[in-house]
């Protein structure tokens, strides 16, 4: 009987890597690499870039992974594009502007203009302030109770990490917290 992370029968751990190498004959395969990225789909979407370095970081070879991507690509299982901008109008729910966002984008891998412009549909400069000061409202009832220069500070501060400009941030911040 296998015993898993938590102790239960019939579980088992994964370790790290995705266990024993590739031999050479399944590294040079692009059906082993397709289902291999299948499986990584199933967990979450991810874009191309993501694909190809868990594979060949798995051990596959480049071509067994770039045909895997393209069968991918041609039925629109990898659409950089499309998770590009599900991922920008999630973030700008949570509050991030466009920079950070696309910021954020870039690091999965999405190509920049692409990011560039999914970000700025997600957040439109036209409406940076109002969400800035939306934004700050809804974190400054976290800060309550804490003297007025720290409010200011802190709610800066955390403006700045949101992606927000720091002149915006700041004048928000200051429009807000009364230093008396």
């Amino acid at each position: 009987m296998v015993v898993g992370r938590r102790g239960m029968p019939g579980t088992r751990r994964v370790q790290p890597g995705g266990g024993a190498p590739l031999d050479g004959e399944r590294a040079a395969s692009s059906d082993a690499a397709h289902a291999a990225a299948l499986r990584l789909l199933t967990t979450r979407a991810r874009t191309g870039a993501e694909l190809r370095r868990r594979l060949e970081g798995r051990g596959f070879e480049a071509a067994a992974v770039a045909e895997a991507l393209g069968r991918l690509e041609r039925v629109g299982l990898v659409d950089d594009a499309a998770l590009a901008g599900t991922v920008a109008e999630g973030r700008a729910e949570q509050g991030l502007d466009a920079p950070a966002i696309a910021a954020e984008l870039r690091d999965r891998g999405v190509d920049p203009d692409v990011a560039e412009r999914a970000a700025q549909a997600a957040v439109p400069a036209e409406v940076r302030a109002d969400r800035c000061r939306e934004v700050a409202e809804a974190r400054l009832t976290q800060l309550a109770g804490l003297p007025a220069p720290t409010q200011l500070r802190r709610l800066a501060a955390y403006l700045a990490r949101r992606g927000y400009p720091p002149d915006l941030a700041e004048s928000v911040a200051r429009d807000l917290v009364p230093l008396d």
